[in-house]
């Protein structure tokens, strides 16, 4: 996909959210997988190192297949230019020649008598070759996509979503928030009092085609430490579609490669829980502490996608309710306590709302939700 150039640029991380043992938290992707190139022709390197961005692979480069032997088993993919092909050791991993058109009966020549196993032709087969590594890459190695809905209208989902993206942002986590509910108004007043630059979800719905993960994040505004995707002022036109295949589940993908962490405000709207939802891979529904509400958060459970799901529920609690008769009420284990925030409103109309993720009870909730990520119970 073709983004209109931005002039936000993502912020990078200074350190790792850690648990209370100071290690790295447990859902931080390691290392991605990382392919080998040997060639010494300098465009060749510049085309494939283009395609290994797109698809977020580290690139290994040698000049010959000899000083490339020590990472030759070890790579996720090896690709040799027709420059330095040769008849090469056969690995276990794919091994693919690459080259140019102009060398197109070089390339397939070579291949018949070497051990490559795929040819790539490029430019012409630079999005298939950006697809196939992509595919290599340990589904560990991606970030985490975790959903935020408010069991009711109100409940304080986008606060949470919000506070949950600073926090994260603060401990040094490549952060993204999208803004799900294209009829919430736009997340981008309540954490900036100025209009960011940078590209919203109508400039990407007005293009087609795969996001490159990098593109994405430079295009998009940074406030508060991380990046953010929201609907701005412009709210969506009946005709929106975030289907499978449309944008939103594109932005998704693109998200979960070029971030750590992406926190989605998914609001209400049954089309975004059931589109947006689905490529999420935990679930927290805010739940004020009052009975009324834990019976229409039960009913939500029903419409949401099958994902690990947990509450949070917002304080105060109210005279003879406790927690777990919240939990045993909407059916869904209780994460942690959203702490009372009587500056909350006024802090969204400043803009200012991240600024309340200083506060020491917030980070504990930040805290335990994200050291808790990946071991929620469903």
């Amino acid at each position: 996909m073709r983004l209109p150039k931005g002039t936000g640029a993502a912020s990078d991380p200074q350190a790792a959210a850690t648990d209370h043992t100071g290690n790295r938290a447990a859902w931080l992707p390691p290392n991605g997988s990382r392919v080998l190139l040997v060639t010494e022709s300098g465009p060749l390197h510049d085309e494939i190192g283009r395609v290994a961005a797109a698809a977020s692979v580290g690139l290994m480069v040698f000049p010959t297949v000899e000083e490339a032997r020590g990472e030759w088993d070890a790579a996720a993919a090896v690709m040799v230019g027709i420059d330095v092909a040769s008849d090469f050791r056969r690995r276990r991993g794919p091994t693919l020649l690459v080259g140019f058109s102009a060398e197109r009966e070089q390339l397939w020549r070579q291949a018949s008598l070497s051990s490559a196993d795929r040819v790539a032709v490029l430019p012409e087969a630079s999005e298939w070759l950006a697809e196939f590594l992509s595919q290599l890459r340990d589904p560990a190695a991606e970030g985490f996509i975790l959903g935020v809905v408010g069991g009711c209208g109100g409940a304080g989902a986008s606060t949470l979503a919000v506070l949950l993206a600073a926090c994260a942002a603060t401990a040094g986590v490549r952060t993204l928030l999208v803004d799900g509910d294209e009829w919430g108004g736009g997340l981008d007043i309540a954490v900036t009092a100025e209009e960011p630059a940078g590209l919203r979800w109508p400039d990407l719905l007005a293009a087609s085609g795969t996001i490159n993960p990098d593109q994405l994040a430079a295009s998009l505004p940074v406030v508060a430490g991380f990046s953010l995707l929201s609907w701005g002022g412009y709210g969506a036109s009946s005709g929106t579609d975030f289907g499978p295949g449309a944008t939103g589940a594109q932005v998704l993908r693109a998200a979960r490669r070029g971030y750590e962490l992406a926190v989605v405000d998914l609001g209400r709207n049954r089309n975004a829980l059931s589109s947006l939802g689905k490529h999420c891979d935990q679930l927290l529904t805010v739940v004020p502490a009052q009975l009324r509400p834990s019976a229409a958060s039960a009913r939500l459970l029903n419409d949401l996608p099958s994902l690990p799901t947990a509450l949070v529920v917002r304080a105060p609690l109210r005279e003879g309710l406790d927690v777990q008769l919240i939990a045993d009420s909407v059916g869904c284990a209780v994460l942690g306590i959203m702490p009372v925030l009587r500056a909350a409103a006024a802090a969204t109309e400043r803009g200012q709302l991240a600024d309340l993720a200083k506060s020491r009870k917030v980070r504990r909730l930040a805290d335990r939700v994200l050291v808790s990520l990946r071991s929620v119970p469903g």
